[in-house]
Order: C-alpha cells, then structure tokens, then sequence
C-alpha cells in the first residue's frame, strides 16, 4: 500500500559513493526524473495531497526530521518579543517584562569564558568530595536540590496522585538511566557504562584526585549504575502509561522500604512540610528498595561520584573552564551574543514570556472560535457514545460523564504572575540572578504539595506547537503556538480548521476514551473497575483487532510494521478523533476539505535512523500511517474517494475498524 513512498520523502534512499569528476566534461545530461507516477486520493492518500511538499522539504542542518509541528516560527517570535522588552526599561519590579530585561542584559554581560567560578560552586564541589559519612551526604544531597536544583537522590518531587483524581502528592520518580547512560541501551551491551566511568573519572581527577584512584571511582559509578539497573522494571521505564504502576503509600511504609534513610530529617532538609507528606507515591518498588540497598557507607564513594557528576552537569558552563579536563564538555557557540542571550532567556525563563507571548499572539476571537470548535467536537463524541450499543449503559453513562467533564485550557487560562512574589529577586550577576530564581520556582515548586491542582491551568508552555490531554484532570491543553496554518486559521473554513486543529483536539478527546485512558472514571481516578467486567471483554477484543489491523496492513519501506500494541492509544485516539470530525461533515465538499487538511497537518519528512527509531520506541505511528491507516478503516472517506477493491487505500470491510461502531 505504501511502496515507493519514502523514496519521495528521503527516507529510504540509497546513496552511492561520489564517482569521480573527469576534468573536462564534454556533455551534460540531466538526471532522470523520479519514475514514480503521482499519487491519487485512492492509492496513497498521504502521498497524494504531500508529494509536492515532501519533495520541497528540505532538513535544517543536524535535524532528524521536518514537518509541519514546527517550533521555529514560535521561537523567532519569542526571541522578537525578548529583544523588544530588553531594549525598553521603566517595567514594574518582579514583573514579566523586568525579570525577563534582567536576565538578557546580564547574560550579555557575563564572561563565561574568563569570569572565575563563583566561590558558592566551587566551595560545593570541594563540599560534596570531602563528604565522609551518608549522614553528611544525605544533609548535602539535600542542599543541591533544595537551593541548586540538582534533582535529589531519591528522585523525590510533587508530582499526581493518579488513583485519587492528581491530587498532588510526593512521588518517587523512576530513573530510567544514569547521568547520560540510559537502562534500555544497557539491555544491549554493558558498553555504554564506560561513559560513566570516563565523566566520574575525569571529575575526580578535575578535583586533584590521582589518575588511578580517580580511574577507580570512576569504575565504581558504573558499577552502582549496573546495579541500580538491575534493580529496574523495565517493563515500567518501557510503558508510556505509567501510571498503571504507581502505588500510594503511608509515610511509616515509605520509613520500612527506604530503611538506610533519616525520611523524616531528610524531607525537612529538602525544604518540605512534614504534615504534607503523610503519603508518597512511587512506580517502582523493587527499583526503589535497589536504590535503597545502595544508600550506604559502602557505596558512599559511588554516591558522591554520581553527585559530584550531575551538580558538575548543571553548572558545567560556570566551572568547565576553570577545571582541568571538564572544558572538553563544552560545546563552542558560535551565534552572536545577542542570539545566544534571547535563547538563554527563551528556554530558561520561558514562563515569564509566555504570558507576554499570548498577549500578542492570541485574542478573544480566536478564544471564542476555538472554545466552538471544542464544543462541536464534543457534540460529536455525544452522538457516537450513546450510539455505541455495543456498550452497556451503565458504561455509556459513564463515558458520557466524562465527556461532559472535560475542561478545554486555552491562552485566555494563562495568567501573569503576581509581581510581588518576584520583586525581591536580584543578583550580582547572571549566575547569582538565575540561581535566585530557581530557587524562587523550587520553593513554589514545594509549596504546591499543600495545594489542590486547578483543573484550569496550563500544563503545558503556549509557545510550544503541540495539545495535551491529562487523565487525572480530565483537561485537554491547546496551546497558542498551534493555532497557525495547516493548523487553525481565522479565515479558514470551518472544516479545513475541523481537519486540522479541529482533528489535534479531537485526537485529545479521543485519548479520554483511548485503550489506556478510559481506565480513569469521570472523576479523574485511576480505576479499570469502573467499566463492568462484560465490557471490559468487549474492548479487549476490539484492542486485539486494532492491534492486528495496524500491524498487519502498514508498513514502513515495504518491511517494517508499527507495533501494534505500543501505538494501540496513540491510534484510537487517532481513530476516534477522526470518526468524531468527520461525522461532523454532511456533504462531499465538507468531507474533502476534512481530508485533505487532515493529511496536511501530518506532512512529515524523517531521517531513516529517526523513522526506525519512532518504530521502536515511539507510542505514536509514523505520520503517513496515521493518515492512511485511519483513512482506510473509514466508510465516508470511501464514499468521498470512490474508494474500491484494488485501490491502494482499500481495505476489506470485514477487516476495517472502529473505536465507536
């Protein structure tokens, strides 16, 4: 169904080696053009509404892939909206504007190459090296994290409760890898722990150790590395739902699994409120007993190995220079200040530009079009609820809860901070400046434990090009940079923005219903006993088919097939957005417009290692399946194409899908 596409796209080109050039060359002869016929919407549906774009596109130096979910257009009109606050003054203290003039102009002012490393580090490093006991690490590990941001030992930070509709709780995260050596790649070879003893090597040798003792430690980190791997579920690290892993615990059952640790000392030094961390939530408990285990005297070289290596990682650009060794992991940039400075700001205080970005990006016309293109999709879904009779009633009433319970978060929900909380942020320097501030957002960070969430604020930057869904607030975030052609466009028709934007937020809808996140009740509670066991079969048998239908039927270059389980949530929401939008549509017209801006919005080109890489690892299918294999499975688009038996986009009837029907 697909052949020859990515011969087009890039993707699976073969590239023969460069013959040589005679010096004198007495014809040229134009390279034939590609032999491959144009594609028709009942062939290759992708192909046929892209091939001309897909031809046009061209890779951004050391890009994996280009396509239309495009940060640069956001980007550049951040970086203007930076240039344009630096250059004035007269802004309110602790406002957006002055933290956001502050910090450009000192990041201009700041030499990195010659300013000497700032006493408080260089202090730390020697601090950290010279610890002699775990009482003493745990007090320093503390320290890191509360006023440095150097993420703790026991990966300890406010994260949601999923079994009791998010509310905030303190959660163990799972490490999913060491410093920069991820787990997964060790299921392969053992080779990449050599990394972690050259970096735990080369930072002990920066702080006077001798090359032998320091090759020695170094070791050491990798040998806690294999054993912390060891300890791992890595059908946990593997599974994008998470979720499904985490258990709630008492603080007293927190104390029993982590015996090697003072909690109650340790949580007060990391800057929480003992009363608010009556229960903590974590997703893997074998991992955290491992962790546990290594939290020793024995380890205690080890330990301050991997600290000294992640501090040394975050504020590489302040020390590196000054260390022997640490400089060759700084990368030159070569980009004028001034563009080094608006990206500094842009990424690391992007929640002050932000606010000012949907300022100038986002109105209340544009809010009032997208809120009626939310509820018209809603309006969809209804219909499709309540007329799946495969479903008991009880089950459809509960979807249909939940369905009514979804709350849209759009620009107009992002709100400026209160200046007075940041109008005593200063700084000598850009170091001491944007230490000061993230020791500000940590203390916030902390205090959010005590608070119950709001549904209604962003989860997501509005500069960012993309829509989120989040099962425990039953909310779907529809940021500001996404709403640009193909996407959404004020002067679109209603159904060209329903094949764009309009599919992204059904996509999103969709997941509320997906084979993962339909496990949450209407409340937002992680609860699979919610849909009676009956039901329960029925979908387990539709997964199964929808498993065989993507795994079976596409490919990528002719051999390689999505794995259907993986993408199984990523391709229901697909699904179900779709067969939502376009019962939206009532003529032929309508449908075409759908369509065509359906597969526009997934014009995609990728390197072949990042395409076979999404294979592997990608919950997501590759965009022309998301196109063609939705396509395929949906009776309108048949009725809109004249789609029939020999077609490439056909599919027999008595293998085609739905998430509704």
């Amino acid at each position: 169904m697909l052949a020859g596409l990515f011969a087009l796209t890039g993707c699976g080109v073969a590239v023969e080696d460069t013959p040589e050039i005679p010096d004198a060359v007495a014809e040229v002869t134009e390279e034939p053009e590609n032999t491959i016929s144009p594609a028709g919407p009942t062939e290759d549906f992708y192909r046929y509404i892209n091939e001309e774009t897909l031809r046009n596109m061209e890779f951004g130096y050391g890009d994996m892939s280009v396509g239309s979910f495009n940060e640069d257009l956001a980007g550049d009109q951040v970086k203007d909206i930076i240039r344009t606050v630096a250059a004035g003054s007269g802004y309110a203290p602790g406002s957006e504007e002055a933290i956001i003039k502050t910090a450009y102009d000192l990041y201009l002012d700041y030499d990195f190459d010659n300013a000497p490393v700032p006493a408080e580090l260089d202090a730390l490093l020697y601090e950290i090296d010279g610890i002699s006991s775990m009482e003493e690490f745990f007090r320093v590990d503390a320290k890191l994290d509360r006023d440095y941001g150097v993420t703790n030992i026991l990966y300890l930070q406010v994260g949601s409760d999923y079994r009791n509709g998010g509310a905030n709780a303190l959660a163990f995260g799972q490490y999913s890898g060491v410093l920069d050596v991820a787990f997964e790649d060790l299921e392969e070879s053992y080779t990449p722990l050599n990394s972690l003893k050259r970096a735990g090597s080369v930072m002990r040798k920066a702080l006077g150790h001798e090359k032998a003792e320091a090759d020695a430690l170094g070791k050491d980190l990798g040998l806690l590395a294999m054993d912390l791997y060891t300890a791992t579920d890595m059908v946990v690290v593997m599974h994008d739902m998470f979720y499904e892993f985490q258990e709630t615990v008492t603080k007293q059952e927190a104390d029993e699994i982590l015996s090697n640790v003072d909690l109650d000392t340790y949580l007060t030094d990391l800057g929480y409120d003992l009363k608010d961390c009556g229960k903590l939530t974590f997703v893997d408990r074998g991992q955290l007993a491992g962790l546990n285990a290594l939290l020793t005297e024995e380890h205690l070289e080890a330990l301050k190995t991997w600290k000294l290596c992640q501090f040394g990682t975050s504020y590489r650009r302040f020390i590196a220079g000054r260390y022997p060794g640490l400089d060759e992991y700084l990368q030159i940039d070569y980009r004028d200040p001034e563009e080094q400075a608006a990206d500094e700001v842009m990424t690391g205080f992007y929640e002050e530009t932000d606010p000012l970005y949907v300022e100038q990006y986002y109105n209340a016309a544009m809010d009032e079009r997208l809120i009626a293109m939310c509820d018209e999709i809603r309006e969809g879904y209804r219909g499709l609820i309540k007329n799946a009779d495969w479903l008991s009633s009880k089950t459809r009433e509960g979807l249909l809860t939940k369905l009514e319970n979804i709350v849209y978060v759009t620009g107009m929900d992002l709100q400026r901070h209160d200046n007075a909380a940041y109008k005593d942020l200063t700084g000598s320097d850009y170091f001491a400046y944007q230490l000061h501030y993230k020791r500000l957002k940590n203390a916030m960070a902390r205090a959010s434990l005590a608070e119950a969430p709001d549904r209604k604020v962003p989860t997501m930057p509005m500069q960012m090009v993309n829509a989120c869904y989040n099962p425990a607030f039953n909310h779907i975030n529809i940021t500001v940079a996404i709403m640009i052609p193909p996407f959404f466009s004020m002067e679109a028709d209603e159904y060209t923005n329903l094949g764009g934007l309009g599919m992204v937020i059904a996509h999103e809808m969709g997941h509320a219903f997906d084979s993962n996140c339909i496990k949450f009740d209407a409340n937002g509670i992680y609860d699979p006993s919610w849909i009676p066991e009956e039901d329960r079969a029925v979908l387990e048998e539709r997964n199964r088919k929808a498993v065989k239908y993507f795994e079976d039927f596409f490919t990528v270059f002719g051999v390689y097939h999505v794995d259907g389980e993986q993408t199984l949530g990523e391709n229901y929401a697909d699904l179900g957005g779709m067969e939502c939008v376009s019962s939206l549509a009532r003529t032929k017209e309508q449908r075409e417009r759908l369509f065509e801006n359906y597969a526009r919005i997934w014009c995609e080109k990728r390197v072949d290692e990042a395409l076979l890489d999404q294979l592997n690892t990608d919950e997501h299918s590759p965009s022309v399946i998301r196109t063609n294999a939705i396509l395929s499975t949906l009776d309108a688009f048949y009725e809109t194409y004249d789609v029939k038996e020999g077609d490439g986009m056909y599919i027999a009837p008595e293998n085609r899908i739905s998430r509704w029907k």
